[in-house]
């Protein structure tokens, strides 16, 4: 397999996008994660995403087998954090909706995405990275915890839903 690409996703990407989400949604139920089983992420969100240019898509051998969106943007669940603090005040840079085929699981991926998250906030002066997940959803804490980030606290996310919340310190 080739190194994974990682592009704007275009319009044109969201039929193959949705079915990215589709099969990461139904992957947490087989886990018993309730994560992303109220609706969440949906097509508007995603189109949203791509319009904004905060959508990303993971391509290999022309075919995109991952997704993720990237906000700069202070966001409402961020500002209030229980069991813990931040480690940082100011901007931040949050990365959400990351879903991968199984085509790409477990062969570094995310650890590309993470790089490339990382290199995308130090371009625009950015030194936090921050990240949120369903307490159950031990994959992406792993990898978090894996690639720097520390576990500082909770966050509610749509309809007061706790999401263990992540964060990252970059230096320059």
């Amino acid at each position: 397999m080739t190194t994974p690409l990682i592009r704007p996703a275009r319009p044109a990407d969201l039929p193959r996008i949705r079915q990215i989400i589709r099969a990461a949604k139904s992957l947490l139920l087989s886990r018993h994660v309730d994560q992303w089983q109220d609706g969440y992420p949906n097509e508007a969100v995603l189109a949203d995403d791509i319009a904004r240019g905060k959508g990303y898509a993971v391509e290999t051998n022309g075919a995109v087998h991952g997704y993720f969106a990237l906000s700069f943007e202070d966001e409402e669940p961020y500002r209030v954090i229980t069991q813990g603090a931040w480690l940082t005040d100011g901007h931040y840079c949050v990365l959400h909706r990351l879903a991968l085929t199984e085509t790409l699981r477990g062969t570094g991926a995310a650890g590309l995405i993470i790089d490339f998250w990382e290199r995308q906030t130090r371009a625009q002066g950015i030194r936090s990275l921050r990240a949120d997940t369903h307490p159950q959803n031990h994959p992406v804490r792993h990898l978090l915890l894996q690639h720097g980030f520390t576990d500082c606290g909770v966050i509610f996310v749509r309809q007061s839903q706790a999401r263990h919340a992540f964060e990252k310190v970059l230096s320059f």
